[in-house]
């Protein structure tokens, strides 16, 4: 097999630490804590809430993990994304706005060991815009707050990730097709909700492992632009994404790319905090048109990112795959 390229990195180690960290930042109750920053009225200041969002995305990441705590974690996260749905079968990011497509298809691709759910068919007949692409909000009757509702590009992309290729979903599959040979700046007006194109990149990226060939024409060019964002030190654009990154390149089949991984792997190394956390990064933003804004930054969704990368390098590394050079 000859020399491992990562002799001189301590993965394993790393993970261990992450999944401490997480058994004790995680409740029984398996709710992921968030930090919710208000940037205009009527919210302020520094809010701490548990959104399902962070959750699901805890537990698919927490999915590759083979750490013996690993599994234990990622059951109660499950039985709390089990109990916060809503008798719509939808999910909501916070109490005080309604349900949304992005929690319910994240909770819903988290929970896909279980089998297809209601909450597939809750999506199929969610609204959408004049275009037949899915809006984000799926407000009820009782639902009274009044939000800006524009298509999200990322959004659309957990959609088609959770429900497949069908008719419903083909407006926003021809979208973004459109997007990805778009320039960035266009793909960042597309997203509403996250704050960078990485974030459309690795949505697509998860899509396409969970879809197989309904997104196989995307791969390579989401490759050559998920390339384009790591800057000369390893980074890409910051600890949360350069994690996602990671990831994004096994699912794309590129993590033997040992001029690309290695120094990802050592700024995420370097990045990891004492008590085992990587830090908070910026992961979801609000505001545009709506009666409030905000910023949310988790330590907890970050660590489990970073978990997921680190494991998945070492899988390909004990696989024998071009990363051992």
């Amino acid at each position: 097999m000859g020399t491992a390229l990562y002799d001189d990195l301590t993965l394993a180690p790393a993970v261990a630490a992450g999944v401490g960290f997480l058994s004790q930042a995680v409740p029984e109750v398996g709710a992921w804590p968030a930090s919710v920053f208000a940037t205009h009225a009527p919210l302020s200041g520094v809010t701490a809430h548990h959104p399902p969002f962070m959750a699901g995305l805890g537990a698919l990441s927490l999915a590759v993990c083979q750490h013996q705590d690993a599994a234990p974690l990622r059951e109660k996260t499950l039985a709390f994304l089990r109990a916060t749905k809503e008798p719509s079968n939808l999910w909501r990011y916070a109490h005080f706005v309604p349900p949304d497509a992005d929690d319910t298809s994240i909770c819903s691709l988290a929970l896909a060991a279980d089998g297809p759910t209601a909450s597939h068919a809750a999506l199929t007949n969610g609204p959408v815009d004049a275009e037949g692409r899915f809006l984000t909000w799926m407000p009820g009757p009782e639902d009274a707050v009044t939000l800006f509702n524009e298509p999200d590009a990322a959004v659309n992309t957990n959609v088609i990730a959770c429900l497949g290729d069908r008719h419903e979903t083909r407006a926003a599959h021809r979208w973004i097709e459109g997007l990805i040979a778009a320039s960035p700046n266009e793909q960042k007006q597309a997203l509403h909700y996250y704050p960078d194109p990485l974030d459309l990149y690795v949505a697509i990226a998860r899509a396409s492992e969970v879809q197989g060939a309904m997104l196989a024409p995307l791969r390579e060019p989401v490759l050559r632009q998920l390339l384009a964002c790591q800057d000369p030190t390893g980074l890409f654009v910051d600890v949360l994404r350069t994690a996602q990154a990671l990831s994004a390149l096994d699912r794309l089949g590129a993590l033997g790319r040992p001029d690309v991984v290695r120094p990802a792997v050592r700024r995420l190394l370097a990045a990891q905090r004492p008590d085992g956390a990587w830090p908070a990064c910026l992961a979801w933003i609000g505001g545009p048109g709506q009666p409030f804004g905000f910023e949310v930054e988790s330590r907890t969704l970050t660590t489990a990112c970073c978990i997921e990368a680190l494991e998945r390098v070492m899988r390909h590394r004990v696989a024998g795959s071009p990363v051992d050079g």
